[in-house]
């Protein structure tokens, strides 16, 4: 079996197991033992089988057994267990997958323990402390670099450790106690260690491993308890269906709900990873859009912008009006508007630019993908020692709290690829604006001092994203951005997410970033605790309508009615829907209540209009309509509606007077057509095959005309028009054409 073949079977085996049908899930393991000749996994599924079979003895014979349930759930685990090992022992010897490649490195050359990594991180940190009092020059430096690059390297070595680790033991999870509690450890190396511990437990689900992660989460640092927190997040996204086999999880995600800093984080994250869906949008507006808009500009701006205009002394922050008035013609300002807003709300609005910059030698290190931003890194060490000329542009990406940490390293291996001159130049005009950042950043975090933690969320987030989406072996990887976006179905965090703060805030995101099934769900989800709130179900009725349930719609739309009964927008939704249902009476309904409330607007009364035109009350359909055109005598839509009720009434006249008009008014196909309706019914054979023949011409398809025609064949006939004459006319038409 290759690769792909094993992947499917893990996959149609866990949804067995999910659906609990375990004979089926034990047969499909032993379709795959069958070709891996290994005893150890056949001794287990003989094994699981029998105590299965034992089982289910029991409870036909009606057995009282206390500890079934017990039972039962631990045959459901040690399934799920098997499964992944009969697919591991298949994958071991065959996958050119970064995982397994790391397994078999693994086993043929023994790692050092945790414990003997921890040791030799922490002599690295006693060695960087030393060497911090030694006078600046030369040998600090290298000998400096050279620490450092030890120190990475153990760090990495851990990481793939961790990362190809097997399933963890009482000794392993004491070990990672000891690291994680270690306060001689850095931060940053314990945030690599839970980096990889989530991929591992992402290639294989561990409880030991996940309870050890909960209680980083628990972790009193905030940047390792953020990391632990979004970590988590698509571990219960990726097992969520078997969470309730595990009792000890439960009990500690209990306890871990009920801390209000985990609660907050847990959000922050969740709607961070909701923010990450559009990164694929904004890069493509971004490249497709805004930027050849900008190429396109270039010429103009360079002959409109003078420039002493730019460099001049005097008048330097005055902007020229011209610039500005460039950018709107070309219809730039709303993008470039529409750009910052979403880098205000926290979008990832730079993946696009420094997606292109990942192909430095630091990039092909996979663990590399995962550091926190540090100025000791090695690589950096001759970028950082003339910090002197480099201050500048150090602070600035140090403070740079909207550059994920990748993104920093991209930025600076590209300014050390710079010549000298434009360094310099750039350190002295990013130095100013570092403070700046600075002073607005510690202001933000008076207004809002879990700031901090939303910035710190945002970068890892976007480092993660940029690990999947660039990652040159990312296909060796389950994309947790390809997950369902279901954050507010997730079991394990339900008494978090369903409370309705927390809830309403998860679907507005999904409703604002136009996730429309999920926030129906999350807004059906949110009536049942706050029923009595008109704006949950007005959004209830709008996700139901876009997504064609209209009947939904206007149930949702009623309920909220009943709660805000002049609401302009509800009774306005509740009108179109009852429209679109074919159910005119019930629509004008609404629209006269909107009558009452807006008098004079012009596109109720036109509504009406088309109710009783619907209704095929012609007299009062065109009593609405000449209302709204002697209001606004240049409203074209009344012009077609008075036309086309007047056609149907039988008033050809007043027909065909206003179908003259609007074909001196940007006239479509649809008006030619109608007008050669009119002139066909009129008995002006040769007028409406010219506006036939035009109609054609607009749409360059006769047979879409011909389908066009048919469609109006009863109101023709009912307008006096003889049909036998339509075969004959039409290839009059096309001899003419």
């Amino acid at each position: 079996m290759n690769s792909t073949q094993i992947r499917d079977f893990v996959n149609r085996t866990n949804v067995l197991i999910e659906k609990k049908e375990l004979k089926n899930a034990f047969d499909s393991i032993g379709n795959i033992t069958e070709e891996l000749h290994n005893w150890k996994i056949t001794d287990k599924l003989n094994e699981l089988k029998n105590n299965y079979k034992y089982m289910l003895h029991y409870l036909i014979e009606g057995s009282d057994d206390p500890e079934q349930e017990k039972i039962y759930n631990k045959l459901i685990r040690d399934t799920y267990k098997l499964t992944i090992d009969a697919a591991e022992a298949a994958l071991i010897n065959e996958s050119s997958e970064l995982f397994y490649e790391k397994m078999r490195i693994s086993s043929v050359r023994s790692p050092l323990s945790l414990d003997e990594y921890s040791d030799e991180i922490k002599k690295k940190v006693d060695t960087r402390s030393l060497l911090s009092l030694f006078e600046e020059g030369d040998e600090k430096n290298s000998r400096t670099k050279n620490n450092e690059k030890e120190h990475e390297r153990f760090v990495s070595e851990m990481f793939y450790s961790i990362f190809s680790s097997p399933r963890a033991n009482k000794d392993n999870i004491d070990a990672y106690y000891r690291f994680l509690h270690d306060d001689i450890i850095p931060v940053n190396d314990k945030n690599m260690f839970i980096s990889a511990l989530m991929l591992n437990i992402m290639q294989r689900f561990d409880a030991e491993k996940i309870l050890f992660l909960l209680e980083c989460c628990a972790h009193n640092n905030m940047h390792i308890s953020m990391r632990a927190i979004i970590s988590l997040t698509p571990i219960l996204q990726q097992y969520h269906s078997r969470w309730h086999l595990y009792p000890e999880l439960i009990s500690r995600m209990e306890l871990l709900s009920d801390e209000s800093y985990f609660s907050r984080r847990l959000l922050i994250a969740i709607i961070q990873l909701i923010q990450s869906r559009e990164t694929e949008k904004i890069t493509k507006k971004l490249t497709e859009e805004i930027l050849p808009e900008m190429m396109k500009l270039s010429p103009i701006i360079g002959k409109k912008i003078k420039m002493d205009e730019w460099m001049g002394e005097t008048g330097m922050d005055e902007k020229n009006p011209e610039w500005q008035k460039i950018l709107d013609d070309a219809g730039i300002s709303d993008k470039l508007e529409e750009f910052s807003n979403l880098q205000l709300e926290g979008a990832d609005v730079f993946h696009s630019t420094f997606a292109n910059l990942k192909s430095y030698p630091f990039f092909n290190e996979m663990s590399n993908w995962f550091l926190p931003f540090s100025l000791d890194q090695s690589q950096l060490q001759g970028f950082i020692s003339k910090d002197a000329d480099n201050k500048g542009v150090i602070n600035s990406i140090t403070n740079a709290s909207f550059i994920c940490n990748s993104d920093k390293y991209s930025f600076c291996f590209s300014i050390m690829m710079m010549p000298e001159e434009y360094r310099t130049m750039m350190s002295s005009q990013l130095g100013a604006e570092s403070e700046q950042m600075k002073s607005l950043q510690d202001e933000e975090m008076v207004i809002n001092p879990h700031k901090e933690e939303e910035a710190v969320c945002k970068q890892y987030v976007q480092d993660l994203y940029r690990f999947y989406k660039v990652y040159p072996r990312k296909n060796d990887f389950i994309d947790i951005f390809a997950f369902p976006i279901n954050f507010h179905d997730i079991t394990a965090i339900a008494t978090i997410v369903s409370t309705p703060k927390h809830l309403e805030k998860i679907a507005l995101y999904y409703f604002e970033k136009n996730h429309l099934i999920e926030a129906l769900s999350a807004y059906e989800m949110l009536s049942k605790v706050d029923a009595a709130k008109s704006e949950v179900w007005e959004k209830i009725g709008y996700c139901k309508q876009q997504l064609a349930n209209i009947d939904g719609a206007i149930q949702a739309y009623l309920r909220a009615e009943l709660i805000e009964s002049s609401n302009t927008w509800v009774l306005r939704r509740i009108a179109q829907c009852y429209r679109l249902l074919k159910q005119p009476n019930d629509a004008l309904l609404y629209y006269k209540k909107l009558e009452r409330l807006h008098p004079e607007d012009l596109n109720v009364q036109l509504n009406i209009g088309h109710c009783y035109l619907e209704l095929k009350e012609y007299d009062k359909a065109l009593e609405n309509y000449f209302k709204v055109e002697w209001i606004d005598e240049t409203n074209t839509r009344v012009w077609r509606s008075i036309a086309w009720c007047s056609f149907v009434a039988h008033k050809l006249d007043v027909s065909q007077r206003y179908y003259q008009k609007i074909l001196q008014n940007n006239p479509t196909s649809h008006d030619f057509l109608n007008a050669g309706h009119v002139e066909l019914a009129l008995g002006n054979m040769k007028d409406a095959m010219g506006y036939y023949t035009e109609t054609i011409r607009k749409i360059k398809n006769i047979k879409s005309f011909k389908a066009l025609l048919r469609g109006d064949f009863k109101e023709l006939e009912l307008s006096g028009v003889d049909l036998k004459i339509i075969p004959a006319l039409l290839d009059k038409i096309e001899y003419e054409l």
